[in-house]
């Protein structure tokens, strides 16, 4: 591959899918009109469709030392990611494994996660990474019960750090995604890289009703020059750039909607990739729409792969 070389910082996770006929009433017993194992976890799934939209992509997080990690592992080398460091824990820690319901009548997908003991990528272990050869870095907001959010926090400044010692084009751009509601430590990330997502849960829980109050607000909070990005579902995507414009992309739905899982994280990888390659931010939200609205209309995200975008 040719393209720019990114990296996602976060979780892996197994995802034990059902796909039911509708969603299941408490206390009832159904069959499923599908089952199957597929890698999840939010920058686990961007580094895929990175690399399925041309991205030399790497993912970056922890492993347990288990049967899940070879499944895991050899999915990613499936799809050309490399994970080249990624840490591995010895025996006793434990795969973060969901189970996902997806209603076929709607698409819709309800998670139920379990991540017991596995520790998350601290600042030591990101040391180990030579900034030179990355375009891009981006980090999942996900604090755990033993990596505080102040760890990606720390990982940020380091490649500020770096930034500062090389010319303009050598620099590392950075960005985070903000997404689960209810977790205020994460607000410490909003001004601690470029590009800042945040998801439609997290904005509404801190009282903002739209996509475009969603960017408005946060952008109050970030560094100077940065921008933020929001995708509203079916109402499309906003964004603020480093002059505090506003600028707004539709959604592009598929024809049937078939399946909503990771939606979210091939918006970002579409977004991301699309700004590593230097085009401005209206392309980029706009061809992140077009490809999540491509794969909601699919099962799993290979066949973006096979789709010509315009």
């Amino acid at each position: 591959m040719s393209g720019p070389r990114v990296m996602c910082v976060g979780l892996a996770c197994v995802d034990i899918i059902n796909v039911c006929k509708n969603y299941p009433e408490e206390d009832s017993d159904q069959r499923v009109l599908d089952f199957y194992w597929q890698r999840g976890g939010n920058a686990s799934n961007t580094s895929s469709v990175l690399s399925l939209l041309g991205a030399q992509s790497e993912y970056m997080g922890s492993f347990a030392n288990d049967n899940e990690m070879r499944f895991l592992k050899e999915d990613f080398d499936s799809f050309g990611v490399s994970t080249s460091h990624c840490r591995t824990y010895s025996t006793g820690y434990i795969t973060p494994t969901s189970v996902i319901i997806v209603n076929s009548q709607n698409g819709s997908r309800t998670i139920l996660h379990a991540s017991k003991n596995l520790p998350e990528i601290t600042l030591e272990d990101f040391k180990a990474v030579d900034l030179k050869n990355y375009k891009w870095i981006h980090f999942e907001g996900r604090p755990s019960f033993n990596t505080p959010a102040y760890e990606i926090v720390r990982m940020l400044a380091h490649i500020d750090e770096y930034n500062r010692s090389v010319s303009e084009s050598e620099q590392v751009q950075t960005s985070v995604e903000l997404e689960k509601p209810a977790r205020p430590e994460l607000d410490q990330l909003l001004d601690k890289a470029k590009y800042v997502f945040v998801s439609k849960d997290y904005s509404q829980n801190q009282g903002l009703r739209s996509k475009e109050e969603a960017v408005k607000g946060f952008i109050k909070r970030c560094r100077k020059g940065a921008s933020v990005i929001c995708a509203w579902g079916e109402d499309g995507a906003a964004a603020t750039d480093a002059e505090g414009q506003l600028i707004t992309s539709p959604c592009f739905p598929p024809e049937r909607l078939c399946d909503t899982l990771a939606a979210g994280d091939t918006f970002n990888a579409a977004t991301i990739l699309t700004l590593a390659e230097g085009r401005n931010l209206t392309e980029a939200i706009t061809f992140g729409c077009k490809v999540a609205g491509a794969k909601c209309g699919m099962q799993g995200i290979r066949g973006l792969k096979d789709i010509k975008f315009t």
